[in-house]
């Protein structure tokens, strides 16, 4: 019984051992990831249509993560839903928001 109840619990710490990269936390953001995150959340709002990860999963705006500040840009002008005043302090942080983001949220 001893052997059986070991062997078990050896394969418990081993599965969590297993798990623990998995729940590991992603590092903290920049100054210049965090003012982007503040624009995205609450300046400007990205987060109502293209999701909290910005990965499009509220079914309005695509999957942005990565995107570049000329992306933002050329969508700011061309995209009717995204017509919104940003200045290029803004998008740069955002941009390195999103970076973040597809950095560490595959």
């Amino acid at each position: 019984m001893f052997n059986s109840t070991t062997k078990i619990a050896s394969a418990l710490v081993g599965l969590f051992a297993l798990a623990a990269p998995a729940f590991a936390q992603a590092p903290a953001l920049t100054d210049l990831e965090a003012a982007g995150k503040v624009v995205f959340d609450e300046e400007i709002g990205c987060i109502e249509c293209h999701g909290e990860l910005a990965k499009g999963d509220v079914g309005i705006g695509p999957n942005i993560q990565g995107q570049t500040v000329e992306y933002i840009h050329l969508q700011m002008q061309t995209n009717e839903m995204m017509m919104f005043d940003a200045t290029d302090q803004q998008l740069t942080a955002v941009e390195a928001y999103l970076a973040y983001l597809k950095a560490n949220n595959p």
